[in-house]
């Protein structure tokens, strides 16, 4: 194991507690030692330390209060919002650039190169195949909407986006389903079920196509919505789809199931009554886990497993009330909700005592069930499996009438790895499940979770058949990615499967092979979660001799690309440089040597030797021996850090590049050497944070980001609410930067999290500040967007609000155009905004209309030469736009006047 893998497993463990996010996989012995022992601690937080508290506090902060109706009432703003493109001046004499300016470019991952586990994507959460042409697939993502392929199943089968025009604020699919009498028609349910993810994530409308996909309807949009009350100071929880049934015998009878119960449509969704209960126990959760259409010819039942997960969750505390936990049947009602229910799961028929009690796990006598997955062998009925969360499967010949516990673990889960098969491939149940059963054999079935397992004995035992963190055979790991969901046979032949997982789409060819291979399939697929990135200096200007990208993504490391001179930069295959969750990228923009990548809480790493060079320079301040990072400081799970790239020789010396650094624990930090060496990090500032908490770490700084216009000053902006200036910056240790403190005791400025801070491009006494959060917890202080004016030094200056007609969600990034007065961006939770004049008292804020999906953005970022604008979304991946380079004459709006003007000076 190299120096810097080894530095990372350490300083990560010392700061999580855990390290089983890391697919460090330089060698065997590593993954043994690092995953073996890890059941235990994954099995008691799935979440790293810091990070649910850190997006609860996002939304709830001050009060510890969040309705999602605010979100419902925000809605109603966003539609009402016009669609256009930001003002420029025409194209004149300008030279052409080389991305089109009528529209947002993807530039992927599309999908990103993994060294572990092949060409992956982001999660994927639903998939469905056509019945009568195997060419023909589609699957949903958490939050990046339905795709959909036409050339299934190799590795070049490509994916094409089909729900970014569909009218929803999100686009997080939780489930997919076709018509049995017509598969043209097809279902997407909207919501992140598996995962109570940000609430941006929450139900938005039932989906429903009449063309196989192309286009989209949005039904039973105030119905579904993510609406769910929760008790003051809990996570904010939304409304999610987990499961759609379509009845064979009447396909207007459409049943959605939901994490509160079910809902009934008999007229092809257009109307919903509901929600419906399968039981009486209506004081417990009602999370409808399973759900299959059994029909016996004459009518169709319907199978529901109810699977609460048993144990509290930071995120959802309310998940122990499982005393509903069951599976149940009843027959497909005519009208309405259906009755009739029959408790399958019972103590007397084979299921653990207390099963169907209706009392909740912690009390005497009660539901011992958690998460349950169900399946029904086609062609038998009456053969039904269910995945029973850390209890194995629970087998039934009979409909259900009695059962037995046929496959034990671990016991029944030994094989199928070099290590440990059940502790490594048999991670976060409540996560990984569901099964499918063969179509032409009752006894072969298929099993999600961390891994892929297979059954040929009617699920008396499995095997394991990906070992993502073990090896299929000694010295040869396995190469599918871990977090397994869905799964689907192609075109009804039981040796082509479909899986996905937190890595996207994989086939086999071959499922019924003692070792089946499994091949990535995410060929077009943008979808990673990406936090933030950088672009390589003048990246539109066609003169520029190479074109690079880089960014970090949740789950799925920290990546770049390039593009040489005379390419187009488009959708393309991505490298990993350094694993783990990625955060923050920078690319020093002179020499474009440098590209530092990071992890979460703060580990910082670069490559000194361009884009294509694996980051091995230790970045981050550290004790080597504890792995102990920024001396021990306070830092956030998204831990920031700034280089500055503007300016002329002066700021960015062409022998050395730009070197001035600044990074934000709860104070800021300084290096005039680039972080290199990682010694050369100083403290520049006192705590900056109201320091409100030390455990987990929520009063830290969210933002650090220089003057455009002068690297001696400096914007921060915390995680509780508060903003201060610096200048003098760029003296060295023994002369520290001096600070002001522009929060104002919150009286004008949100005392909310400001997620990001801009000056003016061309007045450091002008800036700007973001806020997450909503204006019902600071009804006296509205808006999510700020203005400050300085009076020179900071001696003295006022806050005002521009977030004009925004609506009231988070804005997690501010820009503004250096080319252009005025015009500012914002990326918001439900994607991008722009006015033309944030000068105004009360700007005018308008959908930006160029190709962008309503995915949620992260970080804005713009080039050295200021000629594009990236934007990194969650779950759609990165996107470039030309930016606007001087401002239009009177009377130009928009979309049709948007051109290209000249180039702006080598040095902004």
């Amino acid at each position: 194991m190299n120096r810097l893998a080894a530095g990372v497993v350490i300083a990560l463990v010392a700061t999580l507690g855990v390290a089983w996010k890391l697919p460090l996989r330089p060698d065997a012995p590593h993954r043994r030692s690092a995953h073996a022992s890890m059941r235990e601690r994954v099995e008691r937080e799935a979440d790293a330390p810091g990070e649910t508290p850190y997006w609860e506090w996002r939304l709830a902060y001050p009060t510890g209060r969040f309705s999602a109706r605010w979100y419902l009432d925000a809605q109603s703003s966003h539609a009402r919002m016009r669609k256009a493109m930001p003002l420029a001046a025409p194209r004149g004499a300008a030279t052409a650039g080389v991305l089109p300016a009528d529209r947002a470019t993807a530039l992927g991952p599309a999908p990103l190169a993994n060294p572990n586990y092949g060409f992956v994507a982001g999660r994927i959460t639903a998939i469905l195949t056509h019945p009568a042409e195997p060419a023909v697939a589609w699957f949903g993502s958490d939050g990046g909407g339905v795709w959909k392929t036409t050339n299934c199943c190799s590795a070049d089968t490509t994916w094409a986006p089909k729900t970014d025009a569909v009218g929803i604020a999100d686009i997080a699919i939780g489930a997919l389903a076709l018509d049995p009498t017509d598969p043209k028609v097809v279902y997407a349910g909207t919501g992140d079920f598996r995962r109570n993810r940000p609430f941006v994530f929450g139900a938005g409308g039932l989906l429903k196509s009449t063309d196989g996909g192309e286009t989209w309807q949005v039904l039973a949009s105030d119905v579904f919505t993510p609406a769910y009350e929760q008790p003051v100071g809990a996570f904010p929880q939304y409304r999610a789809m987990s499961a759609i049934v379509v009845d064979r015998h009447d396909p207007a009878r459409v049943v959605v199931g939901t994490n509160q119960g079910l809902w009934f449509s008999h007229d092809g969704g257009a109307h919903f009554d509901g929600p419906c209960t399968t039981n009486a126990w209506t004081s417990q959760r009602q999370d409808v886990t399973g759900m299959v259409a059994i029909d016996d010819g004459n009518r169709t039942d319907l199978l529901v497993a109810i699977g609460a997960i048993g144990r509290a969750s930071d995120v959802r505390t309310d998940l122990r009330e499982n005393g509903a936990n069951g599976v149940y049947r009843a027959p497909m009602p005519a009208s309405g909700c259906a009755s009739g229910w029959s408790l399958l799961s019972r103590a007397d028929n084979g299921w653990p005592a207390g099963s169907g009690s209706g009392a909740p796990s912690y009390a005497n006598g009660g539901n011992p069930l958690g998460r349950l997955d169900l399946a029904v062998a086609p062609g038998h009925p009456d053969t039904v499996y269910v995945q029973a969360m850390g209890m194995g499967v629970f087998r039934s010949r009979d409909g259900g009438a009695t059962w037995t516990n046929s496959a034990v673990p671990p016991a029944d889960f030994a094989s199928g790895c070099v290590h440990d098969a059940y502790a490594n491939g048999m991670l976060f149940e409540d996560y990984n499940a569901g099964l499918l059963v063969d179509p032409t054999d009752a006894d072969t079935l298929f099993l999600s979770s961390t891994d892929v397992w297979r059954s040929t004995d009617g699920a008396d035992t499995f095997v394991d058949l990906t070992c993502g963190y073990d090896e299929t055979a000694p010295d040869h790991p396995g190469t599918v990615h871990v977090d397994n969901h869905v799964r689907a046979f192609v075109g009804n032949d039981p040796d082509r499967l479909l899986i996905g997982n937190d890595g996207g789409v994989y086939y086999s060819g071959d499922a019924r092979a003692a070792r089946p291979t499994f091949i990535a399939m995410n060929g077009g697929t943008n979808t990673i979660e990406f936090y933030s990135g950088d672009i390589t200096a003048r990246f539109d200007d066609p003169a520029s001799p190479l074109r690079g990208i880089s960014g970090g993504a949740q789950d799925n490391t920290s990546s770049s690309q390039t593009w040489s001179a005379g390419e187009t930069p488009a959708l393309a295959h991505w490298g990993t440089r350094l694993d783990g969750d990625g955060t923050y990228a920078k690319i020093e923009p002179i020499l474009g040597r440098r590209w530092y990548y990071s992890a979460q809480f703060g580990f910082v790493a670069a490559s000194v030797d361009g884009p294509d060079a694996q980051a091995d320079q230790v970045v981050a301040p550290e004790d080597e021996q504890t792995g102990e990072l920024w001396r021990g400081d306070r830092t956030g799970f998204l831990m920031y850090y700034d280089l500055y790239k503007f300016g002329g020789d002066d700021t960015c010396p062409p022998t050395t590049g730009c070197q001035r650094m600044l990074a934000g624990t709860f104070r800021v930090w300084e290096s005039l050497s680039g972080g290199l060496p990682n010694t050369s990090w100083y403290p520049t500032s006192p705590d900056l944070t109201k320091h409100l908490t030390s455990s987990p770490n929520l009063s830290i700084i969210n933002r650090v980001r220089y003057a455009y216009s002068d690297p001696a000053r400096a914007l921060v902006g915390t995680n509780d609410g508060n903003v201060w200036a610096g200048s003098s910056l760029g003296g060295g240790a023994a002369n520290p930067a001096h600070w002001i403190n522009l929060s104002g005791g919150n009286a004008v400025l949100p005392n909310r999290p400001v997620m990001d801070v801009t000056h003016d491009p061309a007045n450091p006494d002008i800036g700007y500040a973001a806020l997450a959060g909503f204006e019902q917890n600071t009804p006296a202080t509205p808006g999510h967007v700020y203005r400050v004016d300085c009076d020179p030094g900071c001696s003295a200056f006022h806050w005002s609000d521009r977030s004009g007609n925004l609506p009231n969600i988070p804005v997690n990034a501010i820009l503004l155009n250096p080319n252009v007065p005025g015009q500012a961006y914002a990326g918001t939770d439900w994607g991008l905004y722009y006015t033309d004049d944030i000068r105004a008292s009360t700007p005018d804020w308008v959908r930006f209309d160029a190709g962008l999906p309503s995915a949620m953005v992260w970080d804005l970022v713009i080039d050295r030469g200021a000629t594009t604008l990236a934007i990194f979304t969650r779950s759609r991946g990165a996107w470039v736009w030309p930016l606007p380079q001087a401002p239009a004459v009177s009377g130009e709006r928009g979309h049709s006047t948007h051109a290209r003007p000249a180039r702006p000076s080598a040095n902004p």
